[in-house]
């Protein structure tokens, strides 16, 4: 048991000296001219919130709710170069509850990511890695913080009932290559792992994915181009019901004007599923697709996206057929203010013909912040958070939060 703690605490350090040495190794491939002409920047922060918290426990009924302390020291590195800005952030949390103090946590988050516009290390080739490690005290925490967009990452589904402590890390490289002025390729791969660190007989399952993804488009015309895409992922779950998923179909972009563009892709997916023992193998064959339509202009931007799929990587050991439907606003109104809306909506349903998950979720959260200085920013924001469970695991859940606070920091050239 002690050697399971220990590991427990020194896999966060690791992690954070294992991106560094990623870190320098990407900047390490860069041309010496590129390289000598870098900036790297430090911004040291922290976040101080008073929170309200609805459902702490995490429950189906008899929710329980409390006044939170929340301090988050957090600390980003930007690594700035011609044509890209390789970015490193990491935080901890801790939470001080005026209730139920049982709860008080000094790491009660833990978060690691790096990403970066992409690379272009020539004319034609480029690349765009990213990373990330969370761990969190409840499923609540862990689905905010862990990143979601991204195709070759899996996004995090709907909530579990009571709270479990979860760490989640993973990695992704995309690459492209410009065969011809008017011929795109591209390829990337990434892994996934979700462990439960205190979990019960019976409770939630970790998983573990590997994906794959490759896409070959041609430009018809300055606004549109299209072409074909594949992506495939192998799912592993401690419970023993893995699976296999592969779509493909067509991929398309269209600009609508300079503010407006189009993203789709439209298809099949097909899922290979391993029973338990005693339960045979299933295949099933649903529509693959997804579509993103974005408007920038100025310091606005609106996005509105859907997909359906087949996905693991599920907390509790399932592969499922999962609907989304996502919206979000933000905007810089005045010099010193900005407001955000965001909203999501998100069906999963398992394979199995007996149902045994049928999970609906919806969330939203909307604020608004003010920066009188440009070392502090001051914030407030509400988010709510409702699930419907039909099958025979997960539960009916429903948790809204509202937060009041202040950001504190300073940017720092280093290099």
């Amino acid at each position: 048991m002690s050697s399971r703690k220990t590991l427990m605490r020194t896999q966060p350090h690791g992690w954070t000296l294992l991106t560094l040495a990623a870190l320098a190794a990407t900047f390490l491939l860069f041309p010496a001219s590129r390289a000598a002409a870098a900036k790297l920047d430090v911004t040291p922060s922290i976040s101080l919130d008073q929170t309200y918290d609805s459902n702490v426990f995490n429950t189906d009924g008899n929710e329980k709710g409390d006044f939170i302390f929340r301090a988050t020291p957090a600390l980003t590195f930007a690594l700035k170069m011609p044509e890209t800005t390789l970015n490193l952030r990491s935080s901890v949390t801790s939470d001080t509850y005026y209730k139920y103090t049982g709860l008080n946590s000094t790491n009660s988050a833990i978060s690691l990511a790096i990403d970066a516009t992409p690379i272009q290390f020539t004319p034609r080739f480029s690349m765009a890695p990213s990373a990330h490690y969370v761990q969190a005290q409840n499923s609540f925490r862990r689905n905010q913080l862990v990143p979601s967009g991204d195709p070759l990452i899996q996004p995090s589904i709907a909530s579990e009932s009571a709270n479990r402590k979860s760490r989640d890390y993973g990695a992704a490289l995309r690459m492209s290559y410009l065969i011809t002025p008017r011929t795109d390729f591209s390829v990337g791969g990434g892994f996934t792992k979700r462990q439960f660190l205190d979990n019960v007989a019976g409770g939630d399952v970790d998983s573990r994915v590997v994906t794959g993804d490759t896409t070959l488009t041609y430009k018809f015309t300055p606004l549109f181009s299209s072409g074909l895409f594949l992506n495939t992922a192998y799912n592993t779950f401690d419970s023993g019901r893995d699976s296999r998923t592969f779509a493909g179909g067509l991929t398309g972009t269209y600009l609508f004007s300079p503010a407006v563009s189009m993203n789709a892709r439209a298809g099949a997916s097909r899922a290979q599923e391993t029973g338990q023992a005693g339960l045979p193998d299933r295949t099933t064959t649903s529509p693959s697709g997804s579509l993103s339509l974005t408007y920038a202009q100025k310091e606005f931007r609106a996005a509105l996206t859907g997909s359906i799929d087949q996905s693991g990587g599920g907390s509790f050991g399932l592969t499922t057929q999962r609907q989304s439907v996502g919206v979000s606003l933000s905007d810089r109104f005045a010099s010193e203010w900005t407001a955000d809306l965001s909203g999501n909506f998100q069906e999963n349903r398992s394979l199995d013909p007996g149902v045994t998950e049928d999970l609906t979720s919806a969330s939203g959260t909307a604020g608004i912040g003010y920066q009188p200085w440009q070392w502090a920013t001051f914030h407030l924001s509400g988010t709510t958070f409702r699930q419907w469970s039909n099958g025979t695991v997960g539960s009916d859940l429903t948790r809204y939060s509202a937060f009041l606070g202040v950001t504190v920091g300073n940017t720092y050239n280093i290099y």
